[in-house]
């Protein structure tokens, strides 16, 4: 018997994602509240998002290590985030850029730090990271699209970086 075709309207499930199925959220909170009960506000018109995690290492060789080969220990992690987009006239549901923008120049209610947690959800894993947002700008060409772009920086806070398989949708 052959397989049966997908009923019409259901779509295909594929096995890869595109950059516009990642969301990149924002909360203006301290270090020490749990992200995971915090409402976040998407900083939207992106068109790009990206996160590392790179850890450092010392050089832990000794004279009785085999074959010549160095070995290193891990030290400390770092997780630094940025993204870019379009500039929007004003904030809404979607955007929130301006309120970035705006905190990170006078950051009331973070002690005067330009920090927030940053929820970055794929379809596999959602990162949670307390983050100093260190850069931030636009991009205003004369007859081109105005553009924004900023970075952040993990920072300490009790709850490290939070890394939590993505729940399924309906699941």
């Amino acid at each position: 018997m052959a397989p049966q075709p997908k009923a019409a309207g259901k779509g295909c499930e594929l096995d890869k994602y595109i950059g516009r199925d990642v969301g990149l959220e924002v909360a203006f909170a301290c270090g020490d509240v749990d992200p995971r009960t915090i409402n976040f506000m998407p900083i939207g018109a992106l068109r790009a998002k990206e996160f590392s995690l790179e850890w450092d290492t010392v050089d832990a060789t000794a004279d009785d290590n085999k074959g010549n080969t160095r070995s290193n220990l891990a030290t400390y992690k770092t997780f630094s985030c940025s993204g870019d987009g379009t500039c929007k006239k004003k904030d809404d549901t979607q955007s929130n850029q301006t309120a970035l923008f705006m905190h990170v120049n006078d950051p009331q209610g973070t002690s005067g730090q330009p920090v927030a947690w940053i929820r970055i959800t794929c379809p596999d894993i959602t990162v949670y990271a307390f983050c100093i947002i260190t850069s931030i700008g636009r991009t205003m060409p004369f007859d081109e699209l105005a553009t924004f772009n900023f970075e952040a920086t993990a920072t300490d806070s009790p709850f490290g970086v939070i890394v939590e398989k993505t729940p399924e949708v309906g699941g």
